[in-house]
């Protein structure tokens, strides 16, 4: 795919950070529409895994996503053991 951007605000310096910083929020918000889960999200962004789940945190995207009502199902079920 390719971007064309006008060539008096981005110098060929900056064409390779970018691409890069593009392909991660492009990766975020594949993660927050549920397309990905943040391992695949975090390849395809070609970060490391915990690098990425910052990056989703400073988007406001939840690393885990556990609906409440099942979080509190699990912890009672824990409680009658």
């Amino acid at each position: 795919m390719e971007v064309e951007l006008p060539r008096e605000h981005v110098g060929e310096a900056e064409t390779v950070r970018l691409g890069a910083q593009l392909r991660a929020l492009w990766a975020v918000e594949q993660v927050r529409l549920k397309r990905f889960g943040v391992g695949k999200g975090a390849e395809l962004a070609g970060m490391p895994r915990a690098a990425f789940m910052r990056l989703l945190a400073e988007h406001g995207v939840a690393v885990i996503d556990y609906p409440l009502d099942d979080l509190r199902e699990e912890l009672r079920a824990l409680g009658d053991r």
